[in-house]
């Protein structure tokens, strides 16, 4: 093989790689749904860590209030939890209509 091609191999090799990365971000781009769950679950993450050193720094007061509160939602909670679907759907007509009524608001005057 000569040197001429075995840098052409080299060269195709380094593209085909250059494409597969491209390939893997575009894909990457294009999964709203993922993008979504990570940032929830970053949001949620968040969230909890407050949550935590706030009630490690409230006082004893607030945190006895703060564990009847905890011990009163959670059957809420897992209610919620148990029917994600329903809470889901719920969202999602909420949204549809508050879409509708944008769309509308933003129509011009006849």
């Amino acid at each position: 093989m000569t040197e001429e091609e075995e840098r052409l191999k080299a060269e195709i090799a380094a593209t085909r790689a250059e494409l597969a990365e491209t390939a893997d971000a575009l894909a990457a781009k294009l999964d709203v749904k993922g993008q979504a769950g990570r940032k929830v679950q970053a949001a949620g993450d968040k969230v909890t860590d407050g949550y935590v050193q706030l009630r490690e720094s409230a006082p004893p007061p607030v945190r006895k209030a703060l564990t009847r509160t905890e011990q009163a939602v959670s059957p809420l909670v897992a209610r919620a939890a148990a029917d994600k679907r329903a809470t889901l759907l719920a969202l999602a007509g909420t949204v549809a209509v508050m879409l509708v009524i944008r769309r509308i608001r933003r129509r011009p005057a006849r």
